[in-house]
């Protein structure tokens, strides 16, 4: 999940893509940076901000680095855009290009764009797919007034709508060396990725993030309940929800659950503050996406009560408290016989019943 905080494009180029033309007649390489308005910064901008922010964004790392040719200029690129962005961006736009060899891939312009992120610099892709643009039109006939509709040709995704295809370069390798946006799903890639942009043109690994994914959800749950200002009772809700969300659901959708914790009832600003507050705890405890398959493997953790069979004693435990090491610490060891015990911690639980 990324959250941005500041963006500032500092220069693009635009390529045409028409790859619905025989051979190369359809690739068109500008020679110039585009000359940007603060209107036209503005589309960029917003394509761009929107594209870092989609709940669909996917990280990863470039496959044969030694060999991989968008790293190659993308790097160029970066450690020296003064005199390589232009000559790169077209190398790039190619590389494009010839991945979009079947018929059914949109025709577009490239935005290849130097921006910084939240203080990281990128090159960023963006793949503008042509859309068809209509306006009425009005005309006198003989028979009265007519009002037609014209189509003035292809143009650019209006800013509301969703890119397709994307992709964020940045120069460092920690965590990740880029984001990837695809919202066009094949039934025959199980990671979601159509496979002319991720294999043909990007040759790129996935990261695998269901588990740390997962686990930052329940975390960042578990943080925001102990510290936000709400009752004992809105507590306990807000996580058996995030729980069972986990047990229950394939698909974790975190904008959907932490809007619907809070009643549209509330003041909007405290409403506003509580959402930002519960986001802010997701992205400190590892959550890179707002939409993510979850990790089978903790939901099964969450799914059951531990039972513990104690010489005298028998504990059942729910999940949600054996998992937390604030509530609930089981230390396994053996004594000088040798012979298997444990010692456990149990805190701040309150007593519903005694016998």
């Amino acid at each position: 999940m990324l959250k941005v905080e500041q963006l500032r494009i500092h220069s693009a180029m635009i390529h045409r893509l028409d790859n619905q033309k025989e051979q190369n007649a359809g690739l068109d390489l500008s020679d110039l940076p585009l000359n940007m308005d603060d209107e036209l910064r503005t589309v960029l901008e917003t394509h761009t901000k929107n594209g870092f922010e989609d709940g669909r964004i996917r990280y990863a790392y470039f496959s044969d680095s030694d060999m991989n040719q968008v790293l190659t200029e993308s790097y160029k690129i970066l450690d020296d855009s003064q005199s390589q962005f232009v000559s790169g961006s077209k190398i790039l736009a190619r590389l494009l290009f010839n991945a979009m060899t079947n018929k059914t891939i949109s025709a577009a312009d490239v935005a290849i764009c130097l921006a910084n992120c939240n203080g990281i610099e990128y090159i960023c892709l963006l793949k503008l797919d042509y859309k068809d643009n209509y306006i009425s039109e009005a005309v006198d006939t003989p028979s009265g007034r007519y009002i037609g509709i014209k189509k003035l040709g292809s143009g650019w995704p209006q800013l509301g709508s969703k890119l397709q295809k994307a992709a964020f370069i940045k120069r460092s390798s920690d965590e990740y060396q880029l984001i990837i946006l695809d919202r066009q799903k094949s039934k025959s890639d199980e990671a979601d990725i159509s496979q002319f942009f991720q294999r043909k043109f990007l040759n790129v690994e996935l990261i695998d993030d269901s588990k740390t994914n997962t686990t930052g959800f329940i975390k960042g749950v578990r943080q925001f309940v102990e510290t936000a200002a709400i009752t004992p009772q809105k507590k306990k809700s807000i996580f058996d929800n995030a729980v069972n969300l986990v047990v229950n659901t394939e698909n974790i959708k975190v904008a959907q659950f932490v809007e619907s914790q809070f009643s549209e009832d509330l003041p909007e600003s405290e409403r506003k503050l509580y959402i930002d507050s519960l986001i802010a705890e997701f992205e400190r405890n590892g959550v890179r996406r707002l939409e993510f398959v979850k990790s089978q493997e903790i939901a099964q953790v969450y799914s059951r009560k531990r039972q513990i069979f104690l010489e005298g004693a028998r504990l059942e435990i729910d999940p949600a408290i054996y998992n937390d090491s604030d509530k609930f610490i089981l230390t396994r060891r053996r004594d000088a016989s040798g012979e298997e015990v444990a010692d456990i911690t149990i805190k701040g639980l309150k007593i519903k019943k005694m016998d």
